[in-house]
């Protein structure tokens, strides 16, 4: 037997405020935070914010598997196998077979890579810190624990929806 979906009414649909709402106050920030990330290391290092953030993860794990870069950058498989292939085009990152498993690629920063991260590193922190100082630190702590929290009811969310029901 199939549940039917809830509905609300038609009034209740016209009062509906999405912006009023977690997921979309949250999406929205995230979405704007992106775009500035994008335009500064897209302007400064000539890299789009995906490639970024990988090279950014590659240098703090360490020689790894695009599985594990993965898992570090919550980005999809697709999107860092296509990052890494740009990147190594760039001659930013070295892509070389695993001695252990040969089908799989140990991905890592090459001298280039890490010239570039020091260079870029730089306008992260001045991002961070222009942002840090928008918030007292009461509010920085508060704000810590909120994503804290928000973040384990979400994977709690996901988890019931893999479930069967």
């Amino acid at each position: 037997m199939t549940n039917k979906p809830k509905t609300i009414s038609a009034a209740a649909l016209k009062r509906h405020a999405p912006e009023t709402l977690i997921t979309f106050r949250v999406s929205v920030l995230s979405h704007l935070l992106a775009r500035v990330v994008e335009s500064s290391v897209g302007r400064e290092l000539g890299l789009s914010s995906r490639q970024w953030r990988l090279l950014v993860i590659l240098n703090r794990l360490g020689p790894s598997t695009s599985g594990q870069v993965a898992a570090a950058t919550h980005l999809d498989h697709s999107q860092v196998s296509r990052a890494s292939y740009e990147l190594a085009e760039k001659g930013l990152i070295a892509m070389d077979t695993d001695t252990v498993d040969r089908r799989r690629q140990l991905l890592s920063a090459t001298a280039a890579g890490i010239a570039l991260l020091r260079q870029g590193i730089v306008g992260s922190m001045a991002r961070q810190d222009r942002l840090r100082a928008t918030l007292s630190d009461a509010d920085y702590e508060a704000f810590g624990r909120v994503l804290a929290v928000l973040s384990d009811e979400a994977h709690a969310m996901l988890e019931e929806g893999r479930k069967p029901q």
